[in-house]
């Protein structure tokens, strides 16, 4: 257990009044019409296959939207499926949103769909957690699940991945456009996004933490203290809410809370295989080769299933001249890759190592 720390008092926080000035309301948060659909996208709709079958004119909606439109990839725009269409642009929520809305449109059965992908640190900075939430459509057809990616040849069935409800991936909306809004420093807007998002899913323990960058943004350390030890006691190995409690503490000149929390931190970190294959990566890069080594073996030992520890161990194997090692784990990779994508890119790594220009 910590040393003293603040009781959390979720209906203070809820309330904005710190930040705002008054407390807000439900009338008063943000209602995005997330799936309403353009008279644009009815008219595509309409002329999509009329007489065919539900899953017959999803079928044609995707080759048309293959051949005749496209959307470019821009992760700061989370946007709703006719801002989606009509800008042609937008993360993977926004085309999601906009695939789901068509799709049931249609008629077609259409949920979202999380991908567990991995844990992993930012590249700029190894003590800033980031959790990647990808979201993707499926659709249940004749024929079996169809998966709707906005990258496809990206999509790496080997993660873990769960249906999600309408309410859940809204609030991941929500949450993302307040996060938007904070980078743009508008943290009072961001934080009725954010609000409104932990209406829709109040035990989202990431949406604390979100929350609680909001509060400490904007100035306001108690608020986002609280915030932070809601968030880890929703999920004690929240990692964003841990290391910010380490700095809040840190800054604050409270080391005994500081340490503690700098300890957890450390404990988490060390015993999870992406976070070592985080170092291992940096290493290499670094030219490091030892210690990419040396890293990739603990992560392997705590995870051996992911295709991107044993293709990096290759590389490195082969950088240190152990070229049996090096075969068996790009051997390995190969097997544990069942993206065509991912071969490819695999592919052409190794033809670039060959060439010397890896």
């Amino acid at each position: 257990m910590p040393p003293t720390a603040t009781e959390v008092n979720t209906g203070h926080l809820l309330s904005g009044e710190p930040l705002l000035g008054y407390r807000v309301t439900p009338q008063q948060l943000p209602e995005v019409d997330i799936l309403g659909l353009s008279d644009e996208m009815r008219e595509l709709l309409d002329s999509t296959a009329p007489d065919a079958s539900s899953s017959q004119r999803l079928v044609v909606l995707l080759k048309a939207f293959g051949e005749q439109f496209h959307v470019e990839y821009d992760a700061d725009s989370t946007l709703t499926a006719a801002e989606t269409f009509r800008k042609q642009r937008g993360n993977c929520m926004a085309f999601t949103v906009m695939m789901v809305a068509m799709t049931r449109a249609l008629g077609a059965e259409a949920y979202f769909n999380q991908v567990e992908v991995p844990q992993t640190w930012d590249y700029a900075d190894a003590d800033t957690f980031v959790v990647y939430r990808h979201i993707n459509m499926v659709s249940s057809t004749p024929r079996g699940r169809r998966i709707v990616d906005f990258n496809l040849e990206a999509y790496d069935p080997v993660y873990d991945q769960f249906r999600l409800s309408d309410s859940a991936a809204f609030a991941q909306f929500y949450s993302n456009r307040a996060v938007e809004l904070l980078k743009e420093g508008d943290s009072r807007a961001a934080f009725l996004y954010m609000r409104k998002a932990l209406e829709l899913q109040p035990q989202g323990s990431e949406l604390w933490a979100n929350l609680g960058v909001i509060y400490g943004r904007a100035g306001f350390a108690t608020e986002a203290e609280q915030s932070y030890l809601q968030a880890i006691r929703l999920k004690p190995a929240n990692l964003t809410a841990i290391s910010n409690l380490e700095r809040l503490y840190r800054n604050s000149g409270r080391e005994v809370l500081a340490e503690h929390y700098e300890r957890q931190a450390r404990y988490y970190r060390e015993r999870n295989p992406y976070y070592l294959y985080f170092q291992a990566r940096n290493a290499y890069e670094h030219g490091e080769f030892e210690l990419a080594h040396k890293r990739l073996r603990r992560a392997l030992w705590k995870y051996s299933d992911d295709h991107r520890f044993h293709f990096l161990m290759g590389l490195t194997n082969y950088r240190l001249g152990d070229m049996k090692e090096s075969r068996e784990h790009f051997t390995e990779a190969f097997s544990l890759a069942e993206n065509p994508g991912t071969k490819n890119a695999y592919m052409r790594k190794l033809e670039y190592l060959q060439q010397g220009q890896e």
